[in-house]
């Protein structure tokens, strides 16, 4: 897999405590994965906010439709 070095600016405390909890070695996979879960977060937001527009446009979801596809959902 190819990847890309950045250089980034951390507050100092905030650095202390990544590499009190992941040491020196696990750092990168550790932003990684930190910025692959901010990424997710900002999408999520994005998606819901997206949900509460269609609401605002066309009412809310009624709560017997709801019910019908929870059933539906594999447990």
């Amino acid at each position: 897999m190819a990847v890309r070095k950045w250089s980034v600016s951390i507050e100092e405390e905030l650095a202390s405590r990544v590499e009190a909890h992941v040491g020196d070695r696990a750092l990168s996979g550790f932003v990684a994965r930190a910025v692959d879960h901010e990424l997710e977060r900002d999408a999520l937001t994005a998606y819901l906010d997206a949900l509460d527009a269609l609401d605002d446009e066309h009412g809310a979801t009624p709560a017997e439709l709801v019910e019908q596809y929870d059933a539906l959902w594999p447990s």
